[in-house]
């Protein structure tokens, strides 16, 4: 059903000219037009080229602007075209079409949107075994797109060999390289990262304090603490939905205000050389469709803000706001890590956090590492490619990009 489903979705039923625009009738009843100016920029052929490879010979201001298409020797698969005045051809598959209409109705078809969820999912995790998503592609798919769907995964069965965390790490993309780098989160006698302290983290997104923040987090666990050190975590999409729900105008304002964080690092636990970061931006991200799209908080690195007096009390008034619902026992869930289970999760949307631990022998150990929003997309795109999956041309959520 499924199949017949899509075969009619990509079936030409009628292509016409109206208004200079094209109009098709498809075969699951849709109907889409297209701008001739949109079609003809547009245009693979091997003079114009593709913006896939950027390699494009067509320029916009080369375009005449009196335009007009004109239908040559079309099927049910594709519609062919004739442009007058410079009477240029150009081919366009049926699939490509319809994978890229601009009506409201496939814009939102191809548009994904994240599954939200409170403390309840504790008893249905998202989990993977590393074994079978080592050699299996529709499995590692499978887990790349939980996180895109939940925020988060757990892994298990990863080595707890440090000199094997790249494995991990290579099937969700590029690692990002920051100050920490893989960074052990142990025990110190000398701290310059909280992750190094043994008291309670509350949940937090990291390094708030960079322009570029933080995409996808890679937690491995090497050695864990025998009595606490369980991580948490919060569905920063849902709370920002139940902000936006219960204190409309106050939700406004963290989509607006510029909250600063800032980080001062002398380079005790990195590589000796002393950086000092600081970023301003507002703390929830909104789409061009105002759909949540990324949110970035950390109580611990809220610096003095920087914003016109008349907005202090009411900003203070909206961050205690959220943090009562970010806090709240309701959305966290808390995770017992074993040696050789770890963590995936979208810094961006999910906030992690940690129960107080013991200070013991052996000391806990846990490597972090992170891969950026658009390798990870990166990574998911060409294993749907592989795999026949649904069109690449699915838009993914692209967190607190500008």
């Amino acid at each position: 059903m499924v199949m017949a489903e899509q075969s009619a979705m990509y079936e030409i039923v009628n292509a016409s000219i109206e208004d200079s625009q094209l109009t098709i009738t498809w075969g699951d009843g849709h109907h889409s037009s297209y701008h001739p100016l949109w079609l003809r920029h547009q245009c693979e052929c091997k003079v114009c080229g593709t913006p896939i490879d950027a390699v494009r010979g067509i320029r916009l201001l080369d375009i005449p602007p009196n335009i007009e298409p004109e239908l040559r020797n079309n099927s049910n698969t594709d519609v062919h075209i004739q442009w007058m005045p410079d009477k240029h051809r150009s081919v366009y598959s049926a699939r490509w079409l319809r994978n890229h209409c601009y009506s409201d109705q496939e814009r939102a078809r191809r548009k994904h949107l994240p599954t939200l969820w409170d403390g309840s999912i504790v008893d249905s995790l998202p989990t993977f075994d590393f074994n079978q998503v080592e050699i299996d592609q529709a499995e590692h798919l499978a887990m790349l797109e939980s996180v895109r769907d939940y925020g988060f995964c757990q892994v298990i069965n990863l080595s707890t060999e440090p000199g094997q965390s790249h494995r991990l790490i290579e099937l969700i993309g590029t690692q990002r390289q920051t100050h920490f780098s893989t960074y052990n989160l142990s025990r110190k006698s000398s701290v310059d990262n909280v992750g190094d302290i043994t008291s309670k983290l509350l949940p937090h997104v990291d390094e708030t304090y960079r322009l570029s923040c933080i995409g996808v987090t890679v937690f491995q666990v090497l050695q864990p603490s025998s009595n606490g050190g369980d991580s948490t975590l919060v569905d920063g999409f849902q709370a920002a939905y139940q902000m936006q729900e219960k204190w409309p105008e106050d939700f406004d304002l963290l989509t607006r205000v510029p909250i600063a964080a800032e980080r001062l690092d002398l380079g005790a636990n990195t590589d000796g050389q002393s950086r000092w970061y600081k970023a301003r931006m507002p703390i929830i991200k909104l789409d061009s469709d105002n759909d949540i799209s990324g949110v970035r908080i950390n109580e611990r690195q809220i610096a003095p803000l920087d914003i016109p007096a008349d907005l202090i009390e009411p900003c203070y008034r909206a961050l205690r706001r959220m943090f009562e619902i970010l806090y709240d026992p309701k959305l966290i869930i808390t995770l017992k890590l074993k040696a050789g289970d770890g963590l995936l999760f979208n810094n961006q949307r999910i906030l992690h956090g940690r129960t107080e631990f013991d200070a013991e022998e052996p000391a806990r150990s846990v490597l972090t590492s992170s891969v950026d929003l658009d390798d990870f997309h990166s990574t998911m795109r060409i294993l749907r490619r592989m795999l026949d999956a649904e069109d690449s041309s699915m838009a993914f959520n692209q967190g607190m990009a500008v």
